[in-house]
């Protein structure tokens, strides 16, 4: 019995089918990749923007009531400015023990949508209050935590409740807020809104922890 190959119009129908059969393969391939590389940002961006908020939330929680080292009237401990803050913050360990204190005046500060902290060791505390703080060094280092965040605003919340746009408020030397509320918008994460406690009524001797 003599065999029958394949007609031209059944070839080409084969073809078509294989080709259709692979676009749809590599299109679904391209899904997947382009999906397993949205995820692969979003996470990193979760994890840069918890590193930042978590190196934020330490410097205020270690707060302290000491003069900032550029302030005249040596009576804040805590200033808003436009575009962040300047605080001075304890528990900063010193395990090579170098002639400096356990005291950093640090600036959190939101520019061109940047958020920078920039850190300045300080001499030993100040136990008048009044007194002139020094630096310990000579020079301020800088940090990037994040790109493409933009600061929607600070309020800094006082022992009665009361949030404000500015501190200090009042006439209280050193004076620290009870809390302050921050809220952002961050790449992949939008609108994002935290409460930070400050230590505002511990003793100025008092350590609540080192890192």
């Amino acid at each position: 019995m003599k065999q029958q190959g394949f007609t031209l119009l059944e070839v080409v129908v084969a073809i078509a089918l294989f080709s259709l059969l692979g676009l749809a393969s590599y299109q679904l391939l391209d899904r997947v990749m382009r999906s397993d590389q949205r995820i692969g940002l979003h996470e990193q961006q979760l994890r840069d923007l918890q590193r930042a908020m978590s190196l934020f939330e330490r410097d205020l929680v270690q707060a302290r009531r000491q003069p900032l080292v550029d302030d005249p009237s040596h009576s804040q401990a805590l200033l808003s400015q436009p575009d962040g803050l300047r605080l001075v913050r304890g528990g900063w360990s010193n395990p090579l023990e170098h002639a400096r204190s356990n005291l950093l005046q640090v600036s959190h500060r939101w520019q061109d949508g940047v958020w920078l902290r920039e850190t300045r060791a300080l001499s030993q505390p100040m136990a008048v209050p009044g007194a002139q703080q020094r630096p310990a060094g000579p020079s301020s280092q800088q940090q990037q935590l994040l790109s493409g965040v933009q600061l929607k605003y600070l309020r800094y919340i006082d022992s009665l409740g009361q949030a404000h746009e500015h501190w200090p408020v009042g006439s209280e030397s050193l004076s620290l807020p009870a809390a302050l509320e921050i809220e952002l918008d961050a790449p992949g994460y939008p609108q994002v809104r935290r409460v930070i406690l400050l230590p505002g009524g511990l003793d100025t001797d008092a350590e609540p922890g080192h890192d």
